[in-house]
């Protein structure tokens, strides 16, 4: 039986980024991948803030950069596959938002496949293809057994995505509210920037649609319901957005999966465990994106794997120090699960045009006190919508708290 300092538990962003920082740091690291083949399957929307690509440590490193711009961009080895420098939020048919932030979409599995790379560099160990089915305490460690084969570490991150089995078997409440993305790339360029849609009237079980360009294809996806019909609604908003003539030979791939919905889990840490990216509820719960958010909650993860090993200690109160450390980051504050609550659950499709109307020509990521009392004011003349004017507020800040967070 093999004895590591840190195991890992599944090879996307998180665990890479979480491998990556404990053996950068000297300590014998191994990842368990429960797929045979890094980066698949997919299922994701493939965007990136420029922001957080170049100030993320963990982030696939990028061949040649000036001034933070990104050189040689459809290179076909590079994983960067557009800049895109706007995007538009369309609040049913009454009001675009917009927003400055710069971002890059990806092609993700060479980006988790360049990632691994870099943990291997780092003296990670990558094992394919196994599958955890239990982690159990064993003479101040945990054993980890595999269909296959057991190993023991002095702590074990769970990096497994929404399943979040590592999290059950550890005894922690998992995410108690999940939506489902389904998403087709379809032949072809698009659109010219980030798009979102929130047209409840429209859509009655979708929270929103996206449409986001790529090199040579568009990535056009929803988010609904789970107990929703995911597939026929994405073919309905095709259609919405004026894609009416799409043959199936267009259509490259079709991908889905699960997102947690309901915001960070309440306790991320027990005795030589914890719990980053999707597994711990670590996503952006208004946009469902999780990338960044993942690569950042796993580092801090190994950070606290990096010092509980510097002092040799490995209980519940070293490891919640991880806790305490994500909390200080943005993509954790509650106005973000709050928004959430009220975008998806509370607001009418005729609340989310009325709200469109109030932000519409506005950088909804950049919510000043001037836009503050604009918003009071917008209020005063719908009656309607005076007494959610506070909820109002709360999914503005939402918006804005999500800034370079939401992919």
């Amino acid at each position: 039986m093999a004895v590591y300092n840190v195991l890992i538990v599944g090879g996307g962003p998180t665990g890479l980024s979480a491998a990556t920082t404990t053996a950068k740091q000297g300590l014998t690291t191994l990842v368990i991948e429960e797929h045979t083949e890094i980066g698949k399957p997919l299922a994701c929307g493939e965007g990136v803030s420029v922001e957080k690509l170049f100030s993320l440590e963990n982030m696939p490193k990028i061949d040649s950069q000036i001034n933070n711009q990104i050189l040689r961009l459809q290179r076909h080895e590079s994983f960067v596959e557009r800049i895109v420098n706007a995007q538009r939020f369309f609040f049913g048919t009454k009001g675009v938002a917009t927003a400055s932030m710069k971002t890059v979409t990806i092609n993700r599995p060479l980006f988790d496949q360049i990632m691994a790379k870099q943990a291997q560099n780092a003296g990670v160990e990558l094992l394919l293809g196994a599958q955890v089915i239990a982690i159990n305490p064993k003479n101040g460690r945990l054993e980890i057994r595999t269909t296959n084969e057991s190993h023991e570490a002095n702590i074990v991150i769970g990096c497994d995505g929404p399943s979040a089995h590592s999290v059950r078997m550890m005894g922690l409440q998992p995410p108690t509210e999940y939506v489902q993305g389904v998403e087709y790339k379809i032949q072809g360029v698009h659109t010219d920037a980030l798009d979102f849609y929130f047209n409840f009237n429209c859509f009655k079980k979708m929270h929103y649609g996206w449409s986001f360009p790529k090199k040579n294809h568009t990535n056009v996806g929803v988010v609904v319901e789970p107990a929703s019909k995911p597939m026929k609604i994405l073919d309905q908003f095709i259609r919405y957005l004026g894609y009416k003539n799409i043959k199936d030979e267009e259509i490259i791939q079709k991908i889905a999966g699960i997102i947690p919905a309901s915001g960070p889990i309440p306790k991320r840490y027990r005795n030589n465990f914890m719990v980053a990216g999707d597994a711990a509820g670590l996503t952006n719960s208004i946009f469902y994106g999780g990338i960044s958010i993942g690569i950042h909650s796993g580092m801090l993860a190994g950070q606290t794997a990096v010092k509980a090993h510097e002092i040799g200690k490995f209980d519940e109160q070293q490891m919640s120090e991880y806790q305490k450390n994500s909390q200080l980051h943005p993509y954790t504050d509650p106005i973000i699960q709050q928004a959430h609550e009220i975008l998806y659950n509370k607001f009418s499709g005729d609340d989310i045009e009325t709200f469109g109307s109030w932000v519409d020509g506005w950088d909804i990521t950049s919510l000043s006190m001037f836009r503050k009392v604009r918003l009071f004011l917008k209020a005063l003349f719908s009656p309607s919508m005076l007494k959610k004017f506070g909820d109002a507020r709360i999914v503005a800040h939402g918006f804005s708290k999500s800034r370079d967070w939401g992919f």
